[in-house]
């Protein structure tokens, strides 16, 4: 066996230096290149893209080195992009370099003062190092110089915001979002800090169209605990009421409404326009099927809290479960405008107007925005890709599909779904498609044969393909 020398400890400080040394060498000749660059090609527009993207997974997996290689390489192409500089603060920041980063900001922004991005990094290095004041000076110059650059209002509303400004706060936040509708993180800042400043009203509407903006996970993920925080029913319960309120809850919550009930009637001896105490006696009225009781106290409960959706959500169980279908659809409008991100209030509504009102339309618009919202949520992706094909959309339900089966290759539902959305596809396709389209869905039902051999629905299909 060969055996390495043990290395000095010179030799080992030196080595445990070397990345971050060549890091900081590549950062000050990128920041030195900044002050030369003109405006990218849109080649170098699209090259940049690619290098950010790459990069933000890179430091989201914990790949330093290399985003900060991906950043600097975004940098080099188009030395003012903002999501660039913004990745570059963070990995200087969690490889140990952003005293350094910071002397190259500071000359950067002295050499360039009319240039908005070297405040803007400037002041996101201040904010990493703790200094709130600074960097709002300096975000707050890169606003005055580029007014019309979304993300600079929002950055510097975040920075107001984490200081707890909330009324300064508003103002960039909400420019953020008037300049760039479409971006889905800026919302959810906004909408919580309306709500800080006691506009309840204004922080739902700011969420009210996350849905149909194509979120990602995470997005849709932060923006419904942020509406769980805005529509919290236990908000302004006072603390003497809270133990016997989460009490009559935690109750419910077991399945024991007859449990429940006394409690909450002796809470609101002691605080009757408690309007929670009354939706939960109206839910708890619900499940003992006393329904006349029900519907007064959930009527009662939304009086007094106008804003609440618990108590039109509880109404239009109710409703439905009394088959009375138009009146479970406005109740759940009315929970749904009060709290437009519940996704299993989207999904009943659905249902019901798949099921009892005969609305595939509306149906696949409520649907759709709570698999938005849920993407992972495999059953709800194909209770839509259902009502999709039943709803006229049939391209896009085949396509839900595909992706579905591509994830779950060995569920015969989704596979035998596919199967039959694909012969339908194959009755008007031309000859050649049709071929191709009848060999896919012979070998689809033979999966599920093989699968399930009992299954009749997929052996009268393969017989129809073959015939």
């Amino acid at each position: 066996m060969i055996r390495l020398a043990p290395m000095r400890p010179k030799l080992l400080v030196r080595a445990s230096l070397a990345g971050p040394l060549r890091l900081l060498c590549t950062l000050a000749c990128a920041i030195a290149f900044s002050c030369a660059a003109g405006k990218p090609t849109p080649t170098q527009q699209n090259e940049v893209a690619t290098l950010v993207r790459d990069a933000q997974a890179d430091l989201a997996d914990g790949h330093l080195p290399e985003a900060q290689k991906g950043f600097e390489g975004a940098l080099a192409r188009e030395p003012g992009n903002l999501a660039a500089l913004r990745g570059r603060v963070e990995t200087s920041r969690r490889l140990g370099l952003l005293s350094a980063l910071a002397t190259q900001a500071e000359s950067l922004a002295r050499d360039r003062p009319e240039w908005a991005p070297a405040h803007f990094q400037l002041g996101l290095v201040r904010f990493a190092q703790g200094d709130g004041a600074a960097a709002r000076v300096e975000l707050a110059r890169a606003v005055e110089l580029a007014p019309n650059e979304a993300d600079l209002h929002y950055r510097l509303g975040i920075v107001l915001f984490d200081s707890e400004k909330f009324a300064d706060a508003k103002g960039p936040l909400s420019r953020a979002v008037e300049l760039a509708p479409r971006v889905v993180r800026y919302r959810t800042p906004l909408a919580t800090c309306l709500d800080r400043l006691g506009d309840h009203k204004g922080a739902v509407n700011v969420l009210r169209e996350i849905p149909r903006l194509s979120p990602t996970a995470d997005e849709a993920a932060l923006a419904q605990k942020a509406s769980r925080v805005i529509t919290d029913p236990f908000r302004g319960v006072p603390p003497a009421a809270r133990p016997e309120l989460e009490t009559g809850l935690a109750l419910l919550l077991r399945d024991a409404p007859g449990n429940a009930t006394p409690i909450l009637e002796g809470l609101l001896q002691k605080f009757p326009d408690l309007g929670a105490a009354h939706a939960l006696l109206g839910l708890a009225a619900q499940r003992l099927d006393e329904s006349g009781r029900a519907v007064s106290e959930l009527t009662r409960a939304s009086e007094l809290s106008p804003d609440a959706p618990q108590p039109y959500a509880y109404l239009g169980e109710l409703y439905a479960g009394k088959d009375r279908p138009e009146l479970a659809e406005k109740a759940w409008l009315q929970a749904l405008d009060r709290d437009p991100l519940d996704v299993a209030t989207l999904r009943k509504l659905g249902q019901l107007r798949l099921d009892k009102l005969n609305n595939a339309t509306g149906a696949i618009d409520a649907l759709s925005q709570a698999a938005a919202l849920q993407p992972a949520d495999d059953a709800l992706q194909l209770l839509l890709a259902r009502t999709e094909l039943a709803g006229g959309q049939a391209v896009n339900g085949r396509a839900r599909l595909e992706r579905l089966a591509d994830k779950h290759g060995d569920d015969a539902e989704i596979l035998l779904r596919l199967a039959l959305a694909l012969f339908d596809e194959r009755k008007d396709a031309p000859p050649a498609r049709k071929v191709e389209l009848g060999k896919r869905v012979q070998d689809l039902t033979d999966k599920v044969l093989s699968l399930q051999p009992d299954n009749t629905t997929a052996s009268r299909l393969r017989d129809a393909v073959k015939g």
